[in-house]
């Protein structure tokens, strides 16, 4: 169902970069068995990210991120007690006191757990994962909160203020909240993952995956215009492979008023 779901995805919003997964490995026997490589290059987990959404799949350990702080957030590494207080961020200037600093910390949900590894990859390629995260412009990332609210309702642990975008707003937090998390991305992760201005982030367990592009798929025929549905109608291969009828005059502003028509009757 996953690869399934992962086209489904990609048709219905057009995506132009993979969705990807992120898996926590333990174990060290558990990484050598993994039948990965190592990334081309190290770097910050934002640019690896990207890597992943550029169809590359690898399996890196704590020597492969250059960013002390989102080994932190990933539990690659143990940060000291005062860092976890938030103090090198006051301190740094990224926050007026060390009260503030200190909440936000605690609202990063660094992981806690020790990791031997992570692996990386588009989706599709993965047999397992935790995370998902996906990378688009704001209506894309839009269209996935209204597919969240379908299945799911108000999503209750939204957290992000650009900073540690990567690492914190799209792994640690989603990955500890169990829910969805928005990301408005961070300096470092724009210029390590060459994403433009306006592109954001999304990310959430891989448990949340199916119903997710299910709801997505779902309000097709009463959100998008006649345009966007002849788009994806003209990339599918079969036109039962989105698993719905889309129908070119429905939308929900006509339904609406249809519904305040009987209202009145």
């Amino acid at each position: 169902m996953k690869n399934e779901n992962v086209k489904r995805a990609t048709i219905a919003l057009n995506l132009q970069k993979n969705i990807i997964g992120v898996k926590f490995i333990d174990f060290k026997k558990d990484f050598d068995n993994l039948n990965l490589p190592a990334p081309l290059k190290n770097g910050p987990i934002c640019f690896l990210a990207r890597e992943a959404m550029d169809g590359k799949i690898f399996k890196v350990v704590e020597k492969n991120i250059t960013c002390d702080y989102s080994k932190y957030a990933l539990g690659l590494s143990r940060p000291d007690n005062r860092i976890l207080e938030g103090r090198s961020y006051q301190y740094c200037g990224l926050y007026e006191t060390n009260s503030i600093a200190k909440q936000i910390v605690a609202s990063m949900k660094y992981i806690s757990h020790e990791l031997y590894g992570i692996a990386m990859g588009p989706l599709e390629l993965m047999d397992d994962a935790d995370v998902v995260i996906i990378a688009d412009y704001a209506e894309t990332i839009m269209r996935i909160m209204q597919g969240y609210a379908y299945k799911f309702g108000n999503p209750k642990n939204l957290s992000f203020f650009g900073n540690q975008a990567m690492c914190a707003d799209l792994i640690s937090k989603p990955y500890s909240n169990n829910d969805i998390n928005i990301s408005l991305m961070c300096k470092g992760t724009r210029a390590n993952g060459r994403f433009e201005k306006g592109e954001l982030g999304v990310a959430f367990p891989i448990g949340m995956f199916d119903s997710i592009v299910d709801g997505i798929v779902k309000i097709i025929n009463p959100i998008l215009n006649s345009n966007d549905k002849k788009r994806i109608l003209s990339e599918l291969d079969n036109i039962d492979d989105l698993g719905i009828e889309i129908d070119m005059d429905y939308n929900y502003v006509l339904k609406l008023k249809e519904y305040g028509g009987r209202i009145k009757e």
